[in-house]
């Protein structure tokens, strides 16, 4: 009697590990899935950071992307029976047993970017019709000209920002100053880019980009001053509020603007001037300071204001949203400074853009994980 119930309690674990096995994998997904999200999300955001960092110490930058995650799982399930008869008078001894062995095996692949096309991809000028589709959903004007565009018309953003950090402290008053105007004529309704379907007689329809500016009808509003101001830096005839929009500012029409983007490395360098590289990097001359006119020591947060801001700390921060570890310091952005992580949120959607036909050139690394 003993043998028999133990062979029916057998076969229900039997049944019971058979049916968790057959769980597992569908319950994997609900599970595991999140917790790879959070994890490639974080990773990615730290690769950015730190290759800021590289750039702001003429380090070598490096983009490795993660192409693929494949999770397999391995059941084994054993059951046993086995009987020993002893004299009656003793009394007969069974044993039993069961088993189900669970293996979680992932396969990471990554791919080094790299190559010709990777890097003349890095160095083009961003395409206009990225920048006005930031534009056009929501991401601020003035943060969107500040990063992304290196010269309207004849009034250029700082280009010695663009490239391994200056000696001397380069020229930005006067896009800084039309940035921001445009951003307050932009929340106003009073500029704006957009795309405009058209006929052309020569050609078969297309969209062409416009650029648009609207006066007030009051000459005492203050948003008069900022459209007389614009028209006056780009040099734009008064009498036309439209502008073809174009993506070479030189030898342009009286009716065009010319914008010119930044390339996406353009945009690295110059987020990198917000690294607060520590005092004894700067004295034992690991990164470059920056002087302005007096001689003095530049403070580029003069240029960045709240677009972006690196910290350092000796000791790895508690309220770091994004940090990494470089030269034996800590670098990071806060958790609270969402200027910056709109930045750097930013910076990743146009590497997405910029960098996507650059892939496949180098070569495919794939590493299992675990033991």
């Amino acid at each position: 009697m003993l043998f028999l119930r133990t062979i029916g309690l057998l076969l229900a674990a039997a049944a019971l590990l058979q049916g968790c096995a057959t769980n597992i994998g569908p319950s994997s997904v609900r599970r595991e899935r999140p917790n790879y999200n959070r994890e490639i999300v974080q990773s990615h955001d730290e690769q950015m950071l730190l290759n800021l960092v590289r750039l702001r110490y003429r380090d070598s930058p490096l983009f490795v992307e993660l192409t693929s995650v494949v999770t397999s799982y391995a059941f084994d399930q054993n059951l046993s029976i086995g009987a020993k008869i002893f004299d009656t008078k003793v009394g007969d001894e069974y044993t039993a047993g069961a088993g189900l062995l669970i293996g979680n095996r992932p396969t990471v692949t990554y791919l080094p970017l790299q190559g010709e096309e990777f890097a003349v991809r890095m160095m083009s000028p961003l395409p206009l019709d990225s920048i006005m589709l930031f534009s056009q959903t929501g991401w601020s004007v003035e943060r969107l000209m500040l990063l992304c565009v290196q010269r309207i018309n004849e009034v250029e953003n700082a280009p010695s920002a663009t490239g391994p950090t200056p000696a001397t402290k380069p020229n930005f008053e006067s896009f800084r100053d039309l940035a921001t105007r445009l951003r307050r004529l932009s929340l106003a309704g009073r500029f704006g880019m957009n795309w405009d379907f058209a006929e052309d007689p020569n050609e078969q329809s297309a969209f062409h980009m416009k650029f648009w500016l609207k006066t007030p009808e009051d000459p005492a509003d203050p948003l008069a001053a900022d459209v007389a101001a614009v028209r006056e830096a780009l040099r734009l005839d008064p009498g036309i509020d439209e502008y073809s929009l174009t993506p070479f500012p030189y030898k342009r029409r009286p009716d065009e603007v010319g914008m010119r983007g930044r390339s996406l490395l353009g945009v690295l360098y110059f987020l990198s001037q917000s690294v607060e590289a520590p005092k004894e990097h700067a004295d034992a001359g690991l990164v470059t300071v920056t002087l302005d006119r007096d001689g003095r020591p530049f403070a580029w947060s003069e240029l960045l204001k709240d677009t972006m801001r690196i910290r350092s700390s000796k000791d790895r921060p508690n309220n770091a949203f994004v940090a990494v570890a470089h030269r034996g310091w800590w670098f990071y952005i806060a958790d609270d400074d969402l200027t910056s992580k709109a930045s750097l949120n930013l910076v990743n959607f146009l590497f997405s853009l910029q960098s996507a036909s650059g892939k496949g050139k180098s070569p495919v690394l794939t590493l299992p994980v675990g033991r």
